[in-house]
């Protein structure tokens, strides 16, 4: 099955989907979609299922057949990464996505090192991730990336959990089972600071270990995504013909 997740889709009298540059080359260079041959899309809780009807060298014409609307039931996982370089940051998103990820919040800790305003002139080439990454694992849901202060998310109702090495925690399925949103802290290389700690224990935050060795961001991001949703479920939003 050919699936696409898009941020932003060009639509046509209710039935049409356009493609163009990126999509074009993917679908008809790299994946040779050829006339009639189904492709789905996902934008803004629907899913398209379509059939090529015309193409070019770099635009395409896709006739909508069929609509399935998408609702996810559940609480929703939030990966909170301190900021790190920016490839790194890449693909820490591109691992969450695919492990399943709801959305992302950028934050500076105090052993960050790539300021905000650096990384927030990038955030469209993380859309772009995004939306690659969730057509690779066929995700009904695209999750977005968000930059705020530290004190604006963790009022965000849910449970906080900050992985720190120090917690004397190791991290188990149950801790994360429960109706709430969670939300997942990940900090910087080294880990969070002093002034971080203390900052998490005053907002009433809890505090858990991976029981491994010393993961990078990239990885941890993986690890703590996939323990979260493995301990409140995969919830597949609509089932679509393979």
């Amino acid at each position: 099955m050919i699936y696409l997740a898009k941020k932003e889709l060009t639509l046509k009298e209710e039935r049409l989907i356009e493609v163009t540059e990126e999509d074009a080359h993917y679908l008809f260079k790299v994946r040779r979609v050829g006339k009639g041959e189904p492709v789905f899309f996902y934008h803004d809780g629907v899913v398209y299922e379509t059939a090529l009807i015309g193409a070019s060298r770099k635009e395409g014409t896709f006739e909508v057949r069929a609509r399935h609307a998408v609702a996810y039931r559940g609480p929703k996982v939030f990966v909170v990464i301190a900021a790190i370089e920016w490839p790194r940051l890449e693909e820490a998103v591109r691992n969450g996505v695919e492990a399943g990820a709801h959305g992302f919040f950028l934050f500076r800790a105090s052993r960050s090192n790539l300021p905000e305003t650096a990384l927030l002139k990038k955030f469209q080439r993380i859309d772009q991730i995004i939306e690659s990454a969730a057509s690779q694992s066929r995700r009904r849901y695209l999750p977005e990336m968000k930059a705020m202060g530290r004190e604006v998310i963790v009022r965000r109702p849910g449970r906080h959990i900050v992985f720190h090495p120090e917690s004397g925690a190791p991290a188990t399925v149950e801790q994360f089972g429960g109706t709430e949103d969670i939300y997942l802290w990940i900090g910087p290389e080294g880990g969070f600071g002093e002034e971080d700690v203390f900052f998490f224990e005053k907002a009433g935050a809890s505090f858990t270990l991976f029981r491994t060795p010393v993961l990078r961001v990239e990885n941890a991001v993986t690890f703590a995504v996939g323990l979260a949703r493995h301990a409140i479920g995969y919830v597949q939003e609509v089932s679509l013909p393979e």
